[in-house]
């Protein structure tokens, strides 16, 4: 808080023979002595016999300002105002109360009548500016500043105030130079420290950043951000351990949707599990929230969630399925009642089969091996107490689970047999009105989905329990939505390219892919902040914002990324287009559950996007290109879409990086495989089994393989390129498009980042720096090259 300075200056020359005068006097002095509850009891006597008081109201609203009672500091000195307009002091505290408050355009309104008042106020000057800065007045809070310190140019307070307006209008260097001068001064401003670091990490002196952060946390370690900007510093700087250990401590300190966020992108990188049995625990309670909450992406976080499982009391039941494969065991060989309760109970395992597929081969082995145990108690024509030692809600999270990867486990002729069996029972019963056991449709769940039964409409207004009513809502309502959505959906332009035409049955039989919750995306931001965010060190020229932004997300699929988009950019207007109807109407579907009004979502093909009249500012085709017969065709087609000074975000296979799915694909053609459910699941199931050092294997470490869409696009695309960086550098210069960077490649050691750190001479030599680096760390881009590139020229 600014120091007090009304009640000191007019102190003084209040002293008299008064007894309110006397006793002001002495609470005055018990104030300087820090002696607060006796200053405020005589302030109150005083009151007693003079309510109007002047001195004795502003003494005790500046008190309770101190002692963090806002709202009565703002009452007091509103009272000392009206006793005295005339005291600078007195409207300098009652804005400090009043923005407190977050009353700012009052605390405005007094900063100025202050500053009439007493001309020389630096104090009210830079306070002031801090008003304005918070109502993202950002020049006119500069000058404020400038102001104060014209007045008092050793004034820290107008040398911090104007470092965070220098910081928000990326003026990095500038902006250092006023923290370094306030830190010095004042070593132990952990704001000032903390804001050093953000301005040094944006110039990307990592190191220097992170000193004054950890310089902030050890005066302040209450300060959230600190934690946050610290932890992205070290997730950048690949050290997950100790940013992982700022996200959680973070965290405690408090929720919000950055923090939850951040904790998320840590634990999922996290390389190995903690030691201590309690934080474990902790961590597995996080994650289940993070995979039902939507923290990030809930297939990100499905390898921490299966190593947590594994290390719970549960994994016994677990190796042993694993151990035994492929033969299936019996409940009494799967594992004791009690492990079995604690593997079935588990609400970090339910959360996982409801929310993402299941990324660990032990763990579906296990529910594989559950699952056909659950088939042959509906086939015992047992009722629901028939469900064996396992309670029914584990087997509709399993029903859940293979929905959601598509039936990708693996089915022996013999299931397929009981399941033919138990279909027909199922739809014999719901035809004549009889009873369905929830065991049977659970069971019949876990092996096809819902939608597809004779007459599905007959399974509403059953008294179902409440986790069936989840698989009906999951498999049949939402399916019937996306049929509906189907037929509204606009076509822009033909489609007749054989590639084209041979790509769109692919995802018309298998939209890719199938997700639950978007990833969340903070306050929407600009283009040019978001880039500048990312890339702090590229030359970005910056567009003039306009009001809406037009964005075209060429090849959206089923939709995650585009709802992502639409959310991430201010004033966005989304057009995205696919081939696939399926993909389009899954991923309207979406748009409308999450109340996402600002996307369009229409039938086209990117070769005919001329034909549609329509330019854009930000064009996405995230792995989209590579499916295309010429992928600079497709550049070329979009890029004459984009506008002068607009972006482009790509995503492109790297050759280097997928030298196993080419081998998985000699595998697959050597087999004879098809892009057909049974023989996807019999290439798995081999893979799975092959020798560590074989050259296909690695290809289960994809999250891709353990979904049926996913592997099919994976390792049976009818058409696929895979790119090198000196092709990616050439089909830029021929449109004319600047590289700014790559985004998200997994943070590298530094030995691993130097070629970078030599490269000179502009973008395209980044471009080469980036190619030796890969020649050297030949899965650097394992999950593609994702760059952004702008086109030159001014905007429009």
């Amino acid at each position: 808080m600014k120091q007090a300075r009304s009640a000191g200056a007019s102190v003084p020359g209040a002293f008299g023979a008064s007894p309110s005068t006397q006793m002001f006097a002495t609470a005055y002095r018990h104030f300087c002595a820090g002696q607060m509850q006796e200053a405020e009891r005589l302030c109150g006597d005083v009151l007693t016999f003079d309510p109007g008081h002047f001195d004795s109201l502003h003494l005790l609203g500046i008190m309770a300002l101190r002692a963090g009672r806002r709202v009565e500091a703002a009452e007091l000195l509103g009272r000392a105002f009206a006793a005295d307009a005339r005291s600078s002091e007195c409207q300098f505290n009652l804005a400090q109360a009043l923005r407190a408050c977050g009353r700012l355009e009052d605390a405005e309104a007094h900063l100025r009548h202050a500053v009439v008042l007493r001309g020389d106020f630096a104090k009210a000057h830079a306070s002031l500016g801090d008003v304005l800065a918070e109502q993202d007045r950002n020049d006119e809070a500069g000058e404020s500043f400038e102001r104060a310190l014209a007045i008092d140019p050793a004034l820290l307070e107008g040398h911090y105030g104007l470092g965070n307006v220098l910081l928000r209008e990326r003026r990095f260097e500038e902006a250092v130079a006023r923290y370094r001068r306030v830190v010095a001064a004042r070593p132990e401003y952990a704001e000032a420290h903390s804001n050093l670091g953000v301005a040094l990490a944006a110039l990307g002196r990592s190191d220097e950043a992170a000193a004054h952060y950890g310089r902030a946390l050890a005066l302040k370690p209450q300060l959230v951000e600190v934690h946050r900007n610290l932890g992205r510093l070290l997730l950048t700087q690949g050290d997950v351990a100790k940013a992982f250990a700022l996200s959680h401590r973070g965290l405690a300190l408090a929720e919000t949707e950055e923090s939850r966020a951040l904790f998320a992108q840590c634990a999922a990188r996290l390389p190995s599990l903690p030691e201590d049995v309690a934080f474990r625990n902790d961590l597995a309670r996080l994650t289940t929230r993070a995979l039902v909450e939507g923290w990030t992406r809930p297939s990100e976080l499905a390898p921490l969630a299966a190593m947590l499982i594994r290390s719970g009391p549960g994994d016994a039941c677990i190796a042993r399925a694993a151990a035994a494969w492929p033969r299936r065991l019996g409940w009494t060989e799967l594992g004791s009642a009690d492990e079995l309760a604690a593997i079935s109970g588990s609400p970090l395992l339910c959360a996982l089969l409801q929310t993402a597929p299941v990324q660990d081969t032990a763990i579906e082995r296990f529910l594989t091996n559950a699952r056909a145990l659950l088939l042959g108690t509906a086939h015992a024509d047992g009722g629901d107490d028939a469900a064996g030692p396992v309670e029914l809600g584990f087997f509709c999270a399993l029903a859940q689970q293979c929905f959601l990867n598509e039936y990708v486990f693996i089915v022996s002729a013999e299931e397929l047999q009981l399941v033919a069996k138990l279909r027909q029972k199922v739809e014999a019963a719901l035809a004549s009105g009889a009873a369905v056991p929830a065991v049977w449709l659970t069971a019949l769940a876990a092996y096809v989905p819902l939608h597809t039964l004779a007459n599905p409409a007959l399974l509403a207004g059953r008294p179902w329990p409440v986790t069936v009513n989840r698989i009906i809502h999951q498999q049949v309502n939402e399916p019937a939505e996306e049929v509906r959505l189907h037929t509204n959906l606009p076509s822009l332009t033909p489609i007749s390219d054989e590639i084209s035409l041979a790509v769109r049955r692919q995802y018309e039989e298998a939209p890719y892919p199938r997700w639950l919750k978007p990833a969340p995306v903070g306050q929407p931001t600009t283009v040019t902040w978001y880039l500048r965010n990312q890339f702090p060190q590229a030359a970005i020229a910056g567009n003039r914002e306009r009001a809406s932004l037009d964005v075209l997300i060429a090849g959206c699929g089923t939709g995650q990324h585009a709802l992502e988009t639409a959310q991430r950019f201010v004033g966005a207007n989304v057009l995205a287009i696919d081939l696939s109807l399926a993909s389009l109407a899954y991923a309207a579907r979406k748009a409308s559950e999450l109340g996402i009004a600002n996307i369009e979502f229409a039938q086209a093909d990117i070769l005919e996007l001329g034909s549609i009249g329509r330019s854009f500012d930000l064009i996405e085709a995230s792995g989209v290109l590579h499916h295309m017969r010429d992928p600079g065709q497709g550049l070329r087609v979009l890029n004459a879409l984009l506008r002068h000074g607009g972006c482009m975000h790509l995503a492109l296979y790297s050759a280097a990086a997928r030298a196993d799915v080419r081998a998985a694909r000699a595998l697959i053609a050597e087999r004879g495989w098809r892009p057909m459910p049974q023989d996807i699941r019999q290439c798995r199931q081999e893979i799975l089994s092959l020798p560590d050092a074989h050259p296909a294997k690695s290809v289960m470490g994809y999250s891709d393989f353990y979904a049926m869409s996913e592997c099919r696009d994976l390792l049976f695309h009818v058409q696929e390129h895979q790119l090198a960086i000196p092709q990616i550098k050439a089909l830029l210069a021929e449109n004319g498009l600047t590289f700014i960077g790559f985004a998200g490649p997994p943070a590298l050691n530094r030995q691993a980042r130097s070629p970078l750190k030599a490269a000179a001479g502009g973008a395209m030599r980044e471009l080469d720096a980036w190619h030796l680096l890969e020649l050297e760390h030949r899965k650097t881009f394992v999950n593609m090259y994702e760059l952004w590139v702008q086109k030159p020229g001014p905007s429009p």
